[in-house]
């Protein structure tokens, strides 16, 4: 009864805030009554710069280049990012890890200095009484690593042993052991991930009647956005048996969190939480799930179709948007049991059935914030307002254009000014790291790489080769 009393105040502060708009330009940002002296005019909420005219271009800039010297690893220091070329062609998966390290040596104290802190900020947020004491990571750790595929596993190995130069045990002091190489690689199964969203648009509701998909990940940057000056786009290059695969994540991650494959399969995680005591027995790192899966398969359904298989492998709950030149999925993962309720996993389309009360009324497109939708599901969507309010922004900002071009789906998740009053979470906030979009009918893939200035208004997209 209280979690349907909840339900209804949060849908009645939404619908409130639905009323409360300008015919051109919804407000969801209505505070508290006793908030009320900083309520914002609806035009200073908004930013109303269009990306029309502005398009990407390629950083072809190179400031400096470093190699494994063997021709495995080569990493190309642009302006915004580095460019990490693996060449599995050349040589095994732990020959790969081992001289993606040198590479990575090669850089020096300004790889070190940014990763190892941003390691322990996460491991003390999730570990918050350790008092020096790193066993029950390096537990968990060491119950995960077993069941990661075994190519990537002696991959990871091969990495950290080099990296490390045998340095063994956990303290932050400015060079990274085994362990820590190890863990860096394992953080959204291991520790945790951010929030993300993500909208997929395509026939009816393009220009071009083929699809555009935009994925937003928000993840925490740092205390001093440090990790910002990590952005990375690997390219995992692999022979004819495999499929080559382009991904977004930081310096040092050999796992898929967003990625495109050369079949033109899109797939990004989405964190959605678990709602029981974290269990890693037995379970599975589903970042390099979604590795293998992209790696391996050439369509959307097929990866979705083995995401959702593996779901209660997992140790967290998430969904995973997957899409191709023809479909678009959502892979609802729910790992969540107990003696009354087996959490259900789906590969959701868009005419699968939704939760009581919940409708989305735009054809041909579909959206994902961190909550499962499907009918039947564990509702964390109307628990949360900031998920329910993200997707009621989503079908009401779709709903005022007939047809999105790539510049109109970069100025819809960019739309929110980044220093505006908001009582409800943004689909462009304070904490993004990237956005990446893929438009299907031209094969352009760009992306926004927040820098260390951290999330700022109309920000730049470039253009990323894959």
């Amino acid at each position: 009864m209280k979690h349907y009393m909840f339900k209804v105040l949060i849908l009645s502060a939404i619908i409130l805030t639905l009323t409360a708009c300008t015919d051109d330009m919804p407000d969801y940002n209505v505070p508290a009554a006793s908030d009320v002296s900083t309520l914002e005019p609806v035009d200073d909420i908004y930013n109303k710069a269009s990306y029309e005219g502005e398009d990407a271009k390629s950083e072809d800039l190179v400031l400096k280049t470093y190699s494994s010297g063997d021709g495995l690893c080569v990493i190309e220091k642009k302006p915004s990012y580095y460019e990490v070329y693996l060449d599995y062609t050349k040589g095994s998966y732990y020959d790969v890890g081992c001289a993606y390290a040198r590479a990575l040596l090669d850089i020096g104290d300004e790889y070190t200095a940014v990763l190892e802190p941003y390691l322990y900020e996460n491991i003390y947020r999730t570990f918050p009484k350790l008092n020096g004491d790193y066993s029950p990571v390096i537990e968990r750790m060491d119950k995960l690593i077993v069941n990661i595929p075994q190519d990537y596993r002696i991959e990871m190995e091969g990495f950290a042993e080099t990296l490390s130069g045998g340095k063994r045990g956990m303290e932050c002091d400015g060079t990274f052991s085994y362990e820590e190489a190890l863990l860096a690689n394992m953080i959204d199964s291991c520790l945790r991930a951010g929030n993300c969203n993500a909208v997929s648009l395509w026939g009816e509701k393009t220009v071009t009647g083929e699809r555009i998909i935009s994925r937003t990940m928000e993840w925490p940057q740092g205390s001093e956005n440090q990790m910002c000056t990590a952005h990375a786009v690997t390219h995992f290059i692999n022979g004819k048996d495999k499929n080559s695969v382009t991904g977004f994540s930081v310096l040092g991650m050999l796992s898929a969190i967003t990625v495109l494959n050369d079949k033109e399969v899109f797939a990004g995680l989405l964190d959605v939480g678990t709602d029981t005591e974290y269990n890693c027995e037995g379970k599975k790192c589903y970042a390099y799930a979604l590795r293998y899966a992209v790696e391996n398969m050439s369509d959307a359904r097929s990866v979705g179709e083995y995401m959702v298989s593996e779901s209660k492998n997992f140790t967290y709950t998430h969904n995973v948007v997957i899409t191709d030149k023809n479909d678009c999925f959502v892979a609802e993962d729910n790992v969540y049991e107990s003696d009354d309720y087996t959490g259900q996993s789906i590969l959701r389309d868009k005419d699968t059935p939704l939760l009581s009360g919940i409708t989305w009324d735009v054809p041909d497109s579909l959206c994902v914030v961190n909550a499962h939708v499907t009918a039947g599901c564990f509702d964390k969507l109307t628990y949360s307002g900031g998920n329910y309010t993200r997707f009621c922004k989503y079908r009401a900002w779709l709903g005022e254009k007939d047809k999105f071009n790539l510049a109109d789906v970069k100025s819809m998740v960019t739309r929110e000014k980044v220093d505006s009053y908001t009582s409800y979470q943004k689909i462009y906030s304070e904490m993004v790291f990237e956005i990446v979009i893929y438009d299907y009918s031209t094969g352009e893939l760009d992306a926004c790489l927040v820098g260390t200035e951290g999330t700022v208004d109309h920000p730049k997209f470039i253009k990323i080769k894959h």
